[in-house]
């Protein structure tokens, strides 16, 4: 599949909104998947996070190395938890998927501080520095 090579690394991120009844269900469901989907080809993580308590949701994240592997995963056995999970959100669950089509390193840091970014001269007893 072309396109999926053009992509590149698939995030998927999911907002669930669970009855507090329901809550430590999907939790356990969503952190199951984390050591089932290891040896997923295309696997990079996931991420549970249930921090954001003035709205009581939970939030959830995979990472997937390809548009392709992110599909192949959606039509997966394992993914049924994830399903599993969303039907117990009391509302829609809000899901979003970012394509990163590119990646850049220290350089990008360099660009937008520009000389800041610089790294530091080393300063010691036997080299006074500039």
């Amino acid at each position: 599949m072309v396109l999926a090579k053009q992509f590149g690394v698939v995030f998927s991120i999911i907002r669930l909104f669970p009855k507090v009844k329901h809550r430590a269900q999907a939790l356990d469901l969503l952190r199951s998947i984390k050591d089932l989907a290891l040896p997923s080809p295309g696997y990079l993580g996931c991420w549970v996070s249930e921090q954001d308590y003035s709205q009581y949701h939970i939030r959830y994240v995979e990472q997937w190395e390809s548009e392709e592997t992110l599909h192949n995963h959606i039509r997966s056995d394992l993914y049924r938890r994830v399903l599993s999970a969303m039907e117990l959100s009391k509302r829609q669950p809000e899901i979003v998927f970012y394509h990163a089509d590119k990646s850049q390193g220290f350089e990008l840091i360099e660009e937008v501080r520009g000389e800041l970014a610089a790294p530091p001269s080393i300063v010691s007893p036997g080299n006074p520095g500039p």
